[in-house]
């Protein structure tokens, strides 16, 4: 379940800052396995690209005014199974997690109740996502590490 690549749908996402539970997509961006840490992403429908920019489906990186996303336009096939999200969907380089692989097993237990695997991304999607996290500024030091940067 734990897989760099994979969407996982949780119903509902329990929140660490306190926020009130809700059903929220996952994508696991990576796994570090001496810490049992995964890197991921929460992605969302809000819509923070900054008008000026026009919307294509991949990576917008504007360090000259400090963005960047990773854009899922709604309806593009994106996993190796033939799924896509529904609505217009963001990766923000700034809200990226680092979570314990064991507090997500023990509050995410049954598939199919807790959770649902979406899918794992295509292969060229998720290196041009990682891509995207990896070679921003937005993002913390220690996550572009994590991703394979030079730093």
């Amino acid at each position: 379940m734990y897989i760099p690549g994979n969407i996982i749908y949780f119903t509902p996402f329990y929140f660490s800052d306190g926020s009130p539970p809700k059903p929220k997509y996952f994508i696991i961006l990576e796994v570090e396995t001496g810490n049992n840490n995964i890197l991921a992403s929460l992605p969302t429908t809000s819509d923070h690209v900054p008008c000026t920019i026009a919307k294509r489906h991949g990576c917008i990186d504007k360090p000259e005014i400090n963005f960047n996303c990773y854009y899922f336009k709604n309806g593009r096939i994106i996993t190796e199974i033939g799924w896509g999200f529904s609505k217009e969907t963001f990766v923000y380089g700034e809200q990226l997690k680092l979570l314990l692989i064991e507090d997500l097993k023990s509050k995410y237990k049954i598939e199919n109740v807790d959770y649902q695997i979406r899918g794992k991304l295509k292969d060229g999607e998720f290196k041009a996502t990682i891509a995207c996290m990896r070679d921003s500024r937005t993002v913390k030091r220690k996550f572009r590490r994590l991703l394979g940067a030079k730093i």
